[in-house]
């Protein structure tokens, strides 16, 4: 409910700026005809962005979701830089010409680097020491979450991931949620368990996240999960070694146990996989928590506002309990990141005694 208000909102303003982009050319007297042309091409892009987010196989074609990044881009620039010359505008051919191919060369270059950028897979390593009163053997394992397959993450770029993913075979696999959502499809996540199956890993763990639900056939997913070598937990413990349990937990959008109820007065440490970084719930128990879900804004303006819902946007946060979050190894809605990170995260664990 809160992304189609999101996208409602998005849309809403998409149409205001569109409407102050016809007045700026009515003041600077430019002929009826051309900014009737305009118009059309304008009501194309928001019909590509509309086509986009419709839960359609069309809307998950890259062919889509490429001119709908397109659309988006050229729209917001065409319309800043018209509103920041306006002072300077006139209804000349010749004006016109250069407030569009400025537009056109600005856009194309946000684009590209955004879509460069969103479809790169950065491999990022980490070490963290958490105080424990066992003596626990280090842990490693990779984190990968947020793949939304079908939109940054398809096709050449899941055989990029496998190939990062099968560097350490023998290192388990840890998905954060929100593997799938609203938009892709059957056979977009078979295309990925297809490479799951074939691969060299041995262990991969995962976690729903919100976007999974958003989808209105996830039981039918989750059913295809299930002849994969990806083990689905919700809710549900297993053990890492002697005193150390790791806790998968279904996503908070969901109805779910309280961490109490899963940890009750255990004596034992844990390492929490909750999808969303809320931390919210406290256990003395917990000594880390590993969450996805920020993307760290996918856009660099985007992180400001996303700090305001979540203590730890991305990285290290020295929470209660402490905390990782991944920025996410794909993105949501289109192939877009700029300022962030497509991460695989390769995590190391050491252990000391409480008394150091």
């Amino acid at each position: 409910m809160l992304l189609k208000f999101i996208l409602i909102l998005v849309l809403i303003g998409i149409l205001a700026g569109l409407v102050l982009q016809q007045r700026v050319l009515q003041r600077c007297r430019v002929s009826e005809k051309i900014r009737r042309q305009i118009q059309i091409f304008d009501c194309l892009a928001v019909f590509v962005l509309i086509a986009r987010f419709m839960p359609l196989p069309l809307g998950s074609t890259e062919l889509v979701q490429i001119l709908a990044l397109a659309s988006l881009i050229m729209l917001v620039i065409s319309t800043l830089i018209l509103v920041l010359v306006q002072r300077w505008c006139s209804g000349k051919n010749t004006w016109i010409f250069i407030w569009l191919f400025c537009s056109a060369l600005l856009s194309a270059g946000v684009g590209l680097i955004g879509w460069q950028q969103a479809r790169t897979l950065v491999v990022h390593e980490t070490q963290l020491t958490l105080t424990s009163q066992f003596n626990h053997d280090d842990l490693h394992f990779t984190v990968i979450s947020d793949l939304h397959l079908g939109t940054a993450i398809q096709g050449k770029q899941i055989d990029s991931l496998i190939r990062i993913l099968e560097e350490t075979p023998d290192q388990p696999v840890l998905i954060l949620g929100d593997l799938f959502d609203e938009y892709t499809t059957p056979s977009q996540l078979q295309q990925f368990i297809d490479k799951i199956n074939q691969s060299q890993l041995k262990t991969i763990y995962m976690i729903a996240g919100n976007h999974e639900y958003h989808q209105r056939f996830h039981e039918a997913y989750f059913q295809q999960l299930q002849a994969s070598r990806i083990q689905l937990l919700r809710d549900q413990s297993i053990s890492l070694g002697e005193h150390l349990k790791l806790l998968l937990r279904q996503d908070r959008s969901q109805p779910r146990q309280s961490l109490d109820e899963l940890i009750g007065n255990s004596k034992e440490d844990w390492i929490v996989l909750d999808h969303q970084p809320k931390l919210k719930e406290k256990n003395p128990a917990v000594l880390l928590q590993l969450s996805g879900h920020t993307h760290a804004g996918q856009v660099v303006p985007f992180s400001l506002a996303v700090r305001i819902v979540y203590p730890c946007v991305v990285g290290h946060c020295d929470t209660s309990p402490q905390a990782f979050v991944t920025s996410g190894t794909g993105t949501w809605g289109l192939p877009f990141r700029l300022g962030t990170d497509s991460e695989v995260l390769r995590v190391t664990l050491h252990f000391k005694p409480q008394s150091e």
